[in-house]
């Protein structure tokens, strides 16, 4: 039973703190005390810290919910008047300001439906304590710089959020649950190593979302594991990321942060699913590693796939993922059903990328790496489909689904990448020249998302 008259006495209170922690903010800045990133991490870490106890002082989301409202809206005015430089004055964009109160909700919300209080505490410190950290070290002490897209962030930096969170973790997991001494150290290093990765790539202050859930995830992911099982996750991130990086970086096209989104897409497809739904990652990984016909779109051969482009050619791909998971969980419908448009998100984005290759003359560039023969590489939508098919559906040996029809998966294949390639081509010639390089992506995403859901209906309709 919640006592509101608690609950909201408690509000008003953490309110107060709150405030009185914008206005230090802003005394800070006043004074130049520090920098405006300085005390905008100061608010963000002193913040985060009164967010420690909301888990252990109140009983209700709706509480949380409402302060996340009051705060988002005092932060989107304030930003809006030119006020509260202390916060919003970064030079960067960035939306931190915002979804940092909206991840502690969510992350409340979810914690208290899963009635977990320790593990709301762990995410948020990390999202606290670890973040601040890195954001304060890398801007002091940062000389090994890499870059994440249009943003800039440094190796020492990611190194402190590593350290932090595994001791955050580390700790946590040992004084406050009854999670094993060797269970913790483990689960501590995994969640430490991918939360740092996300964090590297994350971009507009989104990382205040991905931080919290990241770890919150997989905490109760891993923390349900024996020990045998958490190593052999450990050994599957190094295998990947060392594959990932020999193939990415050594090539010359991928960069850091590429090959950190490549991995992390890896790592999901292998702990989700299974290893071999690992392969498809890595076939796509040499490709767009070692044949220019997969380069970056037209006039920017020469630059290296981060993250942006990375995330795009990905996302459908994880979502089949994703689906394959809950599947898999809920024993609702076979996985292999999900493996066919799994497959025709990475080809069908491969062929987008090839055709552009053909329509911007980069033929002549790519013969540098005569890896697929002229006649292929300059073939029509038919031969790139058949080609592509050829690459990726062998892998129904290797998987073993005997399940699925050899004939039926190759034809929904062929017709998922010819489909994808009308839905893009069919939009984006008519705004060739006019439409930015992220509205190209986001067309081809949209476009490989139709055409292979399309092809996961057939599956359905086809084998029920």
């Amino acid at each position: 039973m919640v006592s509101w008259d608690a609950e909201v006495g408690s509000a008003l209170i953490v309110a107060a703190l709150f405030l009185v922690l914008v206005g230090c903010g802003e005394i800070l800045r006043g004074l130049n005390a520090c920098s405006q990133e300085g005390t905008r991490k100061f608010v963000h870490l002193t913040g985060g810290i009164v967010s420690l106890c909301f888990a252990y002082v109140f009983k209700s989301h709706w509480t949380i919910l409402g302060l996340c409202i009051a705060f988002v809206t005092l932060m989107a005015t304030t930003r809006k008047m030119g006020l509260l430089q202390s916060v919003h004055g970064v030079k960067r964009k960035s939306s931190g300001d915002i979804l940092h109160p909206v991840a502690i909700y969510l992350t409340f919300a979810a914690t208290s439906y899963f009635e977990k209080p320790d593990f709301y505490l762990i995410s948020v410190m990390v999202l606290s304590v670890s973040d601040a950290l890195a954001a304060i070290i890398g801007v002091s002490y940062g000389f090994k710089v890499y870059s994440v897209e249009e943003e800039r962030k440094s190796l020492e930096g990611s190194v402190i959020f590593l350290l932090s969170t595994f001791l955050i973790v580390h700790l946590g997991l040992l004084l406050l649950t009854s999670v094993g001494r060797m269970e913790c150290v483990l689960s501590a290093l995994l969640i430490a190593v991918l939360v740092t990765c996300f964090e590297a790539i994350s971009l507009g202050g989104a990382d205040n979302i991905i931080i919290p859930f990241g770890t919150l995830f997989i905490i109760m992911k891993i923390t349900t594991k024996p020990i045998p099982e958490i190593i052999g996750q450990l050994c599957s991130v190094g295998i990947i990321f060392l594959t990932t990086y020999l193939f990415g970086n050594l090539s010359g096209r991928l960069g850091t942060s590429g090959i950190i989104g490549v991995g992390l897409m890896g790592y999901a497809a292998w702990s989700l699913i299974g290893a071999e739904w690992y392969i498809p990652v890595f076939v796509c990984t040499v490709l767009i590693s070692l044949v220019d016909l997969f380069l970056e779109m037209p006039g920017n051969q020469d630059e290296l796939l981060r993250v942006r482009p990375i995330f795009y050619m990905f996302a459908v791909s994880a979502c089949w993922i994703i689906g394959a998971n809950l599947s898999l969980i809920n024993r609702l419908i076979d996985t292999s059903m999900f493996f066919v448009p799994y497959v025709v998100s990475f080809a069908a984005i491969l062929s987008i990328r090839w055709k552009w290759s053909q329509r911007e003359g980069n033929l002549a560039s790519a013969s540098r790496r005569r890896v697929v023969p002229r006649f292929i590489a300059e073939g029509n939508f038919f031969v790139r489909s058949s080609f592509l098919s050829l690459v990726f559906l062998p892998i129904n040996h290797f998987l073993g689904l005997e399940l699925l029809n050899p004939a039926f998966s190759a034809v929904t294949c062929l017709v998922g990448i010819v489909v994808s390639d009308a839905i893009y081509w069919g939009i984006g010639k008519r705004y060739h020249g006019q439409w930015s390089r992220i509205a190209f992506l986001r067309l081809g995403m949209l476009s490989v998302f139709l055409s292979s859901s399309l092809v996961f209906a057939a599956n359905l309709w086809f084998y029920r």
